[in-house]
């Protein structure tokens, strides 16, 4: 009985009871590992390991950016600060959008011939006050000064020598002194505003230079498909010099040409040219002018 009751005592679950544990090599069975250890320590271990878990848990939570994974965990101050850049930026974006768009509607009014009051976000538009203009109404007379500009042009066409003195009387009365030639060639195409060629091309040599015909400011040089390389010239007075199917452009948008300075080189690009020549055109206040009355050209080739 005693043995047997001391066999049961020893089948008990006990956690102080100690447990060896023996790692040996297979072939000559020599220790490697052996250490004792009883159920307590091993629940003090697990215990201790989950522990220091929640420990380093808990810290990088803390201090560390990954506490904005967990929801509603992100601080206040800072989600606060982060939306008031995001918004004071889009205010800038947008700003700036609305600055670009004067910027492209002023241009467009320069190039149509108007004016423009101010480059601020405020500036008002300008065809405002023409809308509540009853036109049916409105008497146009004719200026004394007017007159005067008509008669004395009539008067110059009348009893005008030669197409040169022409020229220069038409040249004398537009305000600009001199239009200089943008390329030397004869004229393939004449200008024509019913048909919707506002130009004239002008044929020569392949590779020849295209200059500027005044003073002005590059505003757009660009690449299309019907037109290729183009280059348009703002001028003073209200003049605008546009040149096309170039072969290459040595001008960029911004630059301040004088009368004279090369812009670009001579081609055929463009789908809407068979040739090599420059398709020039001239325009004033937004109306498409006649090259041909301000500048020199030979004639025509079938000519």
């Amino acid at each position: 009985m005693a043995e047997q009751e001391e066999k049961k005592e020893k089948k008990k679950f006990k956690l102080n009871r100690k447990y060896t544990f023996l790692m040996s090599q297979e072939d000559t069975l020599e220790p490697v590992v052996d250490f004792k250890v009883n159920l307590l320590n091993l629940v003090f271990l697990f215990l201790g390991i989950i522990l220091i878990f929640m420990v380093v848990t808990t810290l990088l939570i803390a201090f560390t950016p990954l506490r904005e994974y967990i929801p509603g965990y992100t601080e206040k101050s800072s989600l606060e600060r982060k939306v008031y850049e995001l918004y004071r930026r889009t205010d800038s974006i947008e700003r700036e959008l609305q600055r670009k768009d004067i910027y492209f509607n002023n241009l467009k009014l320069v190039i149509e011939g108007y004016d423009f009051e101010n480059d601020s976000m405020e500036q008002k538009d300008i065809y405002a006050p023409f809308l509540s203009i009853n036109t049916d109404t409105l008497e146009i007379k004719k200026s004394v000064q007017d007159s005067a500009l008509r008669a004395e042009f009539e008067e110059a066409n009348l009893f005008a020598l030669n197409v040169q003195s022409n020229l220069a009387k038409r040249q004398h009365l537009s305000g600009v002194a001199n239009f200089f030639t943008p390329v030397t060639g004869k004229v393939i195409n004449e200008f024509n505003s019913e048909k919707g060629h506002y130009g004239i091309d002008i044929a020569t040599a392949d590779n020849q230079l295209i200059t500027a015909t005044l003073d002005g400011t590059v505003i757009y040089a660009s690449w299309t498909i019907d037109q290729g390389y183009t280059i348009g010239i703002q001028h003073e007075n209200n003049y605008f010099s546009t040149y096309k199917h170039n072969a290459t452009l040595l001008k960029k948008e911004g630059d301040f040409v004088k009368a004279g300075e090369a812009i670009a080189i001579l081609g055929e690009s463009g789908d809407q040219s068979t040739v090599p020549h420059l398709h020039f055109e001239l325009w004033h206040n937004g109306i498409p002018l006649n090259p041909n009355d301000y500048i020199k050209f030979e004639k025509n080739i079938e000519e």
